[in-house]
């Protein structure tokens, strides 16, 4: 991986080359500016964005509400950031930002499962970023508590709206009618 002193742009990033090394130990990300590097994910972390995406995307494909898109794929909400969340949800009047390379604005869900190695990426950095670029909700799916925390765009930026751990539903704002038990997520 070639060294930038100044911050990276989205074409900078989009050109690079890792080696088959860097790609085989690592995921990347473009966080404004800076390559951040995470984990690939496990078999459990696996598990629980297949649940996910077939309790999202079948709410959002029998409702025709949009398209439910999982990582590895580029969300691109500002110029010099490149993100893969696990997974994200687009509405129709969205869907024209949802491009063959990317989607290039703030989704309207957005799901990251977190790891040991990720908290501090999802429950800080992500969380910031999302908040800051118009994301309508975004939900942290956490494996070792088996919770779900839903946070809804208020006028003063995220605030908790649903939460649910070991067992009970959580709720979307975003999904109107979407209930999920996290049981059903973390059997």
């Amino acid at each position: 991986m070639e060294t930038i002193t100044r911050p990276m742009t989205y074409d900078e990033f989009r050109a690079m080359e890792f080696s088959a090394e860097e790609e085989k130990a690592n995921v990347f990300e473009l966080i404004d500016g800076e390559i951040v590097a995470k984990n690939h994910p496990t078999v459990t972390h696996q598990r629980i964005l297949a649940k996910l995406h077939l309790l999202l995307g079948n709410h959002v494909l029998l409702n025709k509400l949009g398209e439910v898109i999982f990582a590895p794929f580029g969300v691109v909400p500002e110029p010099n950031t490149d993100v893969q969340p696990d997974l994200f949800v687009v509405l129709d009047a969205n869907l024209p930002n949802l491009q063959e390379d990317g989607f290039f604005g703030a989704p309207d869900l957005v799901v990251e499962i977190i790891s040991p190695s990720s908290i501090k990426l999802d429950r800080n950095t992500k969380f910031k970023l999302y908040e800051r670029t118009g994301v309508a909700e975004y939900w942290i799916v956490d494996p070792r508590n088996q919770s779900i925390e839903v946070y809804g765009r208020t006028t003063a930026g995220f605030d908790l709206v649903s939460f649910a751990a070991e067992s009970g539903t959580v709720e979307s704002g975003v999904l109107a009618g979407l209930s999920i038990d996290v049981t059903t997520v973390f059997a």
